[in-house]
């Protein structure tokens, strides 16, 4: 069974949103960025996953209502993931312990579920204006 870890917050609820979910990867490293109101003012902010592995992105209207409920407006790390598994076996043996693989969600309201697979993440700055602005 899969357990989740909360590992961060959204600093303002999804339903904020004034652009969506912009996603960019070049290869690597993969950037989730968001924007939101708060009291008035816009922000942006984002997620930077680094060593990436694989990655997901399922729509609103077909993901499960476990991943809703797990990482709503939360980045989660999932424990014993079938995920990371699936990806350890399909590696070359004398390769397999060259990554470090850890498999993190979010769920953005209006947006879906992102699942990935990477080494590490950390929180992007936060600044001032809209994605339309970066």
């Amino acid at each position: 069974m899969s357990i989740t870890t909360d590992c961060y917050s959204l600093p303002e609820p999804s339903t904020s949103s004034v652009s969506g979910v912009y996603l960019e990867f070049p290869g690597r490293i993969l950037k989730l960025y968001f924007d939101y109101d708060r009291d008035g003012v816009i922000y942006s902010s984002g997620l930077l996953f680094k060593n990436v592995r694989a990655h997901s992105h399922v729509a609103e209207s077909h993901c499960p209502a476990w991943k809703i409920e797990k990482a709503y407006d939360s980045l989660v790390k999932i424990s014993n993931s079938s995920l990371v598994n699936e990806l350890v076996e399909s590696t070359a043996e004398d390769q397999r312990t060259s990554w470090k693989l850890n498999h993190y969600m979010i769920y953005f309201d209006s947006d879906g579920c992102y699942e990935i697979v990477a080494e590490s993440w950390e929180e992007l700055p936060e600044k001032q204006g809209s994605l339309s602005k970066r």
